[in-house]
């Protein structure tokens, strides 16, 4: 399966194509102004093999959604897998999620803005993502945490900071124009998600 995020040329199998072309569209003209006729155009298929692989161009975008997802999520966790301190797992991840949010903006656009509200169907791929991030923080603290801390607590915190860097992320690099300082950011917004677990064990 082609990886979305990265890939800087039209890919050879029919499915990644339109995949490559609704990427590219979507993020350049937007989803609302973009046809269907031009993604097949584009991806140089014919509506009949659009047809085949989706319902509509809304079912591509949840499709586009789902693998850009995925994608994103896979290469955090592998960032924190690399960490053997509990302590630079967070950063690492953190880190990691900024980084391909800047160097993937309108990816990470379509994603986190330019998608809300498309439709239930979209919604929902973009909360599964959430509850997949807010699991992988989960996981990475939960075995660190006092016993005395019960796991819904946990859950919760780790729900509640995906939302900040989220956040964050979305006003820092599409609602402002100050300059991206990659390391200070993380290592505050580190400091911030540290911190609010380790206020649950007080």
């Amino acid at each position: 399966m082609m990886n979305v995020l990265f890939v800087t040329e039209m890919p050879t199998e029919a499915r990644d194509k339109m995949l490559y072309a609704a990427l590219q569209l979507y993020t350049v003209k937007g989803y609302k102004e973009t046809s269907v006729l031009e993604i097949v155009e584009l991806a140089r298929v014919s509506k009949t093999t659009f047809y085949q692989s989706f319902g509509s161009k809304e079912e591509l975008l949840a499709a586009l959604c789902t693998q850009l997802a995925e994608e994103l999520i896979a290469d955090v966790e592998a960032a924190v897998q690399r960490e053997e301190k509990i302590s630079e797992k967070a950063y690492a991840g953190i880190r990691r999620y900024i980084e391909i949010c800047e160097m993937k903006s309108n990816a990470a656009k379509l994603l986190l803005i330019d998608s809300v509200g498309v439709s239930l169907t979209v919604e929902n791929v973009r909360r599964e993502a959430y509850r997949r991030f807010a699991s992988l923080l989960y996981n990475t603290v939960q075995g660190t945490m006092p016993a005395s801390v019960p796991d819904q607590e946990v859950l919760v915190v780790s729900q509640a900071m995906v939302g900040a860097v989220n956040e964050v992320v979305i006003q820092t690099l599409f609602e402002s124009d100050i300059e991206l300082d990659l390391d200070r950011l993380a290592r505050l917004l580190n400091r911030i998600v540290v911190g609010a677990y380790v206020n649950l064990s007080l």
